[in-house]
């Protein structure tokens, strides 16, 4: 953790900013009015709030949870001017992480379709590789298969969940906030200790706007919480693109009526980085938005069988199940046990590796 500025006290500023987003009624705007004027520990002693700074404090050290607050080091640089911005804000993995990268967010439904789940872990692999670091939410659905997609090689992952970083929700997601925390940052606004509530979901949303350069929808239902974070993106000039899709499947009513309302239709990656460019945002070795920009298995890649020996966990398991027979996505979960994002994630990562490939939606090894 950082050892902060300090305080006559002997505890960081960090402990105090932490103590202050800890009282129960205090909300977003009054931490913002709190921290306006003062530093966190001048901004508690004059609130005389009840509570033990030192061990909330602890509880941070203890999980590893780095804080914040706006205009304190470490805080998020494309933050800094926005009005919303939160006043403390927490962090596992590399508080630095999204400032390093161009940022897209992926959001949609938490009960997607298959063509859904696959589209959204193929555009998360194929964004990292490129250089962009992939901003979701953590969710069940197209959260988590953006993220399992992601999560391949590349530019760090970024993550913004609802409740306190000591509790990972939803469970099943466990092992992949885990892995998106080693390899970039998870953030939220919550306090360690504090519990995922229903408000704060909206208030998780407009943060993932804020920390994205290209909001990008896969699958939306017509009142979809991803909604939100488009609502927080346009409010801020933020592009907005939706995956068309079917006109008789549910999960594509709010994606198909954002690309009635105006927001630009992404049939594939280099539509994202058109949005990109014309935003000025530039990526490494200048990718843009040219047709095969997408880079495939490099020189010296093992793509024969025999390989999979580097491979651990569950991509062992998945590169072995593969043979040079296609098999369905049904088959490869029923002989690997995996849920269905995690299984399109991985099948992502064997394809960026050459050692996998997709043969009309049937999956075989090359």
């Amino acid at each position: 953790m950082r050892a902060g500025s300090g305080n006559g006290g002997g505890l960081p500023e960090e402990a105090y900013a932490a103590a202050l987003a800890s009282v129960p009624q205090v909300g977003p705007a009054t931490l913002r009015l709190l921290l306006a004027t003062d530093a966190p520990s001048a901004a508690w002693s004059r609130s005389s709030f009840p509570g033990d700074v030192a061990r909330i404090w602890q509880r941070h050290e203890e999980k590893g949870i780095e804080v914040c607050w706006h205009g304190g080091p470490g805080y998020p640089a494309r933050l800094e001017n926005d009005p919303d911005a939160p006043a403390v804000l927490f962090c596992q993995g590399d508080p630095a992480a999204v400032s390093t990268h161009a940022t897209v967010a992926l959001v949609g439904t938490r009960s997607p379709t298959r063509y859904g789940i696959g589209v959204a872990a193929q555009f998360g692999a194929d964004l990292a590789a490129l250089g962009v670091s992939v901003v979701s939410g953590l969710a069940l659905g197209i959260d988590g298969a953006a993220h399992e997609g992601a999560t391949a090689s590349g530019a760090p992952p970024i993550a913004v969940v609802a409740g306190g970083l000591d509790d990972p929700y939803p469970r099943r997601n466990a092992r992949l906030w885990a892995r998106v925390a080693e390899q970039g940052a998870v953030y939220s606004e919550s306090p360690a200790g504090v519990r995922t509530e229903k408000w704060r979901f909206p208030v998780r949303n407009r943060l993932l706007a804020m920390l994205s350069d290209v909001v990008v929808v896969v699958e939306s239902r017509y009142r979809g919480g991803a909604l939100y974070t488009v609502e927080a993106a346009a409010a801020r000039g933020i592009p907005v693109g939706a995956v068309p899709g079917s006109i008789r499947s549910p999960t594509s009513e709010g994606t198909n009526g954002l690309l009635a309302d105006g927001c630009f239709p992404v049939c594939g990656v280099d539509d994202i980085l058109t949005a990109l460019a014309l935003r000025g945002v530039l990526l490494p070795g200048g990718a843009g938005g040219a047709a095969g920009a997408v880079p495939g298995p490099g020189p010296g890649r093992d793509a024969v069988p025999g390989a999979g020996a580097q491979y651990a966990g569950p991509d062992r398991a998945l590169f072995e199940a593969l043979s040079s027979d296609p098999v369905s996505l049904d088959h490869l979960a029923r002989v690997t046990g995996m849920d269905l994002p995690a299984l399109c994630g991985g099948l992502e990562r064997l394809a960026r590796e050459g050692v996998a490939r997709d043969v009309g939606g049937w999956w075989e090894r090359t």
